[in-house]
């Protein structure tokens, strides 16, 4: 019953598949309801296939999946695990094509109470006039708990693409909105966009539709943060809603076409802890919502491919750890659930830190570093972060002069103390892919080490070792330096621009906003690492992308910089993170840098 055509063949119009791009699955940080707003309508724009879709089921989940270390584990709940908290009513949802609102029921009802720690509801099969391809469809969730209950989290509000939330006191003050679908949202939910402390509302999470299905791969994705955008998170979304590297390659019209996919897993999911567990350790409730799927399906899969990105979070100390009893326990609980279905890997991204440790002496107002791994990657003139050491004067942002293969030096105010002590580590910031060490597991070249263990599992993903996988989509080519094999591209190897009218005017009145040569590079979210020019290597401001206009860029925060024209604008490739500082998930530049450099052509791989 599972057997799909090949892509490009004859599909079957009675079979509900994945469809949605945009839905994800609930996971984060659960909100509290708040007076005066615990009825709240969201608003969630998802976008179609490239066939006509008709038939359309919804699910709302009564739980949600943590983030993180121990993540995929579905014990964000409303309650404590074993014992329930409180339900979330679903007053009504409503499905909006073009003008026209289609109410949805549940089992007959027009609203539903989803109670908490349970698989969730689904939606009634309706059956509406054909949406045409690549068409947007409106999911507006009316629900409410009492004033200081809780809700699991979903959707952070794409407000650019016409998504919102609006809270009120009660029902019907939230239905008028359906007369004026536009209106902004409340003010009082709709805070700090385009970041990662956006809160998360809820709404339909699993999707499914009958259509013209052509036979082209629908996927269902096991991701982590790699795949599932963990520095991207809602301004930064296409037209279609989509963010991240995977979703934006799928969803590419290139090769053969888009490829609908469902993606459920989410930052800091480990192969190991997917789709198994229980109790407090459950992982499984999103592997039983997709067989409910399939029993409504006359036993067919909603999907025809696996694809699985995850590997990043599976590192051990020893290979036979990481590869065996991480990567691959996964590989066998799929194959046990999906018999005979074909799985196409995508290696993960390599790890480096951008940090190295430093000892510093200082004679008068010049302070003396020495690095013992080695100065290479740093430039004279160029801006490098001084932290940890415990005579803070010795800390700061400092221009650097390069005096050997392991030293260099800088000025400041001067200390009475010499050495300086403490943990103290140089950060140049990732301009300079030479710079950046490798993490734990991720050194390059694979040597059979366990050291090397991120390529060794690149290695055996891409040779299908131990059926790993059917086929494997590489993805190191789109990712890596051009000049440094396992390491990220440093900002010098990436594209810039610059300003082209001054910011700031005394150093002391703030501005939002900058006029650069080309815009067009950047999108929202994205960091900015702002240097003097011409050789763009002395660091002057750090900044976020709040919106972009034109080639003028809104800050999400202010600056009060003296900047003149010809500075030069550099994106991050990456932000720092944990300790040591590295280099993890991909930036916005990065984001389309791996979406564009996958050739569409390896999409045939997806096809069964």
């Amino acid at each position: 019953m599972n057997t799909v055509p090949t892509g490009g063949g004859s599909g079957d119009p009675d079979r509900y598949m994945f469809f949605a791009t945009r839905n994800r699955m609930p996971s984060g940080a659960i909100l509290t309801a708040a007076s005066g707003t615990n009825y709240v309508c969201t608003k969630i724009v998802v976008n179609t296939p490239q066939y006509k879709t008709r038939t359309f089921r919804f699910h709302l989940s009564g739980f949600a999946s943590t983030e993180g270390g121990n993540s995929p584990q579905e014990t964000v709940v409303t309650g404590t695990i074993g014992t329930p908290g409180n339900s979330v009513l679903v007053d009504a949802m409503y499905m909006r094509v073009g003008s026209t609102f289609t109410q949805l029921q549940f089992g007959g009802s027009n609203n539903v109470t989803v109670a908490d720690q349970t698989n969730g509801q689904w939606t009634d099969a309706i059956t509406i006039p054909d949406v045409d391809p690549e068409s947007a469809i409106e999911l507006w969730t009316f629900y409410h708990t009492a004033v200081g209950e809780k809700i699991w989290p979903v959707y952070r509000i794409q407000k650019h693409r016409g998504e919102r939330v609006w809270g009120a006191s009660d029902f019907a003050t939230l239905q008028g909105f359906m007369s004026t679908p536009d209106a902004d949202s409340t003010a009082s939910l709709d805070t700090s966009y385009g970041q990662q402390a956006q809160p998360q509302y809820y709404g339909p999470d699993f999707m499914v539709a009958k259509g013209d299905w052509d036979g082209r791969p629908v996927a269902l994705g096991f991701v982590d943060s790699i795949g599932e955008a963990r520095q991207e998170y809602s301004s930064a979304a296409d037209a279609r809603g989509n963010l991240g590297w995977l979703r934006r390659w799928l969803d590419k019209s290139g090769g053969i076409g888009r490829i609908p996919h469902c993606l459920i897993g989410m930052p800091g999911a480990g192969s190991v802890r997917e789709y198994t567990g229980s109790g407090s350790s459950i992982a499984t409730r999103r592997r039983d919502v997709v067989r409910e799927i399939i029993a409504f399906n006359d036993n067919k899969w909603p999907f025809t491919v696996i694809a699985n990105q995850m590997g990043q979070n599976d590192t051990a100390s020893t290979y036979a750890q990481f590869f065996t009893t991480n990567y691959r326990s996964l590989v066998t609980r799929i194959r046990a659930e999906y018999a005979g279905v074909k799985i196409v890997a995508f290696p993960p991204l390599g790890r480096t830190t951008i940090t190295r440790s430093v000892t510093l002496t200082s004679v008068g107002t010049v302070v003396t570093a020495t690095i013992a791994s080695g100065t290479n990657g740093l430039v004279t003139g160029q801006t490098v972060t001084i932290s940890g050491a415990t005579q803070t004067e010795y800390n700061g942002n400092v221009v650097i002069t390069v005096t050997g293969p392991t030293t260099f030096t800088y000025n400041f105010v001067g200390s009475a103390t010499t050495p300086a002590t403490g943990t103290i580590l140089a950060n140049e910031l990732g301009l300079h892919s030479e710079y950046q060490v490798y993490g734990a597991n991720n050194t390059w070249p694979a040597d059979g080490t366990d050291a090397s263990g991120k390529w060794r599992l690149h290695d055996d993903i891409m040779a299908q070792t131990s059926a790993c996988c059917d086929a494997a989509i590489d993805t190191y080519s789109a990712w890596v330096s051009p000049t440094r094999g396992g390491g990220w591209p440093g900002m010098l190897e990436l594209p810039s621009t610059t300003l082209t009218a001054q910011a700031g005017t005394d150093g002391v009145a703030t501005y939002n906003q900058i006029v650069v040569a080309d815009a067009s590079l950047f999108r929202a979210e994205q960091t900015l690492h702002i240097y003097s020019g011409p050789a763009g290597i002395a660091r002057l401001s750090t900044q976020v992308i709040g919106s972009i206009a034109g080639n003028v860029i809104t800050y999400q925060g202010s600056s009060a910089v003296v900047m003149p024209v010809g500075t030069v604008v550099r994106p991050a490739p990456s932000v720092g993170e944990l300790s040591p500082v590295s280099f993890i998930h991909p930036q916005p530049i990065m984001i389309d840098r791996i979406a564009n450099g996958i050739a569409q052509s390896e999409k045939t791989k997806l096809i069964v």
